[in-house]
């Protein structure tokens, strides 16, 4: 990836987070200056700050911005050519139209310069599903948790115990569908209004779309893109993209 990209002048980090990520291709990629940009401003002054003092000498910029909707860097980040980092598989959050439209958004963004983007692939049924309902529960925990969220943003009054989560892989749809599923009849209030839910009665919470590396390929040349390159683990589970624009 280092010999396709060749030193970086300016890494620009997606979703940055705690910039561990990101901080691990320094070396490697021979990065001058690094953008985080992350929707929680924050978290990222933190992880920038921890960061600044393990590499003194980079230039390093913290962008608050909440990119899924529109990614618009500011005046700061510089009008030279980027590189765009989106790691993980976080393009599965978006549907292919949503994917597309972020995908040209990004192309005009690298200014002449590149993305290096995650991309979870398609992967039998019997692979898939349980990553997304593991035995643990830890997926279970975070979907269910979401119904807390909603009794302390809306003052509903959701009860965990009434709803089971449910994961599938949607095959003609290419996505993983996350659901809440009420185990019983059961009746939800809040503020001015209330709606009852049957047993059996679903949610859909969040998609996870699975792609296949030639068809992200052609999504990537549609939004502009061109000289592709592509990396795979042994079992072709998943994908890293180099784009240049």
């Amino acid at each position: 990836m280092a010999t396709a990209l060749g030193p970086v002048a300016t890494l620009v980090d997606l979703g940055a987070g705690n910039c561990e990520k990101a901080a691990r291709l320094f070396d490697a990629f021979q990065v001058r200056r690094y953008v985080a940009v992350d929707i929680s401003a924050a978290y990222l002054r933190e992880s920038l700050d921890n960061l600044q003092r393990q590499h003194p000498a980079m230039d390093m910029l913290g962008v608050g911005l909440d990119f899924s909707t529109a990614l618009r860097l500011p005046a700061e980040v510089g009008d030279g050519p980027l590189t765009l980092f989106y790691p993980g598989s976080s393009i599965g959050n978006f549907t292919p139209g949503e994917a597309l439209a972020f995908l040209r958004e990004a192309h005009a963004a690298c200014r002449g310069g590149a993305l290096l983007i995650g991309v979870d692939l398609v992967k039998p049924s019997d692979i898939l599903e349980p990553a997304y309902d593991d035995p643990l529960g830890v997926t279970a925990a975070f979907n269910r948790n979401m119904l807390l969220h909603l009794n302390r943003l809306a003052g509903t009054d959701f009860a965990i115990a009434d709803w089971r989560h449910v994961a599938f892989f949607d095959v003609a749809a290419s996505r993983i569908e996350m659901h809440l599923e009420a185990l019983r009849e059961t009746r939800v209030r809040w503020p001015g209004g209330e709606r009852c839910f049957a047993a059996g009665e679903r949610m859909h919470t969040e998609n996870s779309y699975k792609w296949r590396a030639d068809d992200f390929a052609a999504l990537l040349e549609n939004a502009g893109f061109s000289r592709l390159q592509h990396w795979t683990d042994e079992a072709g589970w998943f994908a890293v993209f180099a784009a240049f624009s």
